[in-house]
């Protein structure tokens, strides 16, 4: 997709040297894409941490005297 925007020069020009493309173009799309992958990771990380786990110290210590966990 062909599309016009203004960025910084100096934030291109980093982006250029950090993600060692040759072209702009092929920076900004792949510094797009690591974005994308992040946000992805954080907001599964979020879905990971909101959920409840089954398990807790209360509940292992309790199984552990009844001998249904080893060690």
């Amino acid at each position: 997709m062909r599309t016009t925007i203004t960025l910084p020069e100096d934030l291109v020009q980093q982006t250029v040297a950090v993600s060692g493309k040759q072209r702009v173009s092929e920076a900004i799309a792949a510094s797009l894409q690591d974005y994308l992958a992040l946000k992805k990771r954080l907001a599964l990380l979020d879905d990971l941490f909101a959920k409840r786990s089954a398990h807790n110290r209360k509940r292992i210590k309790a199984q552990r005297r009844k001998r249904k966990w080893s060690s």
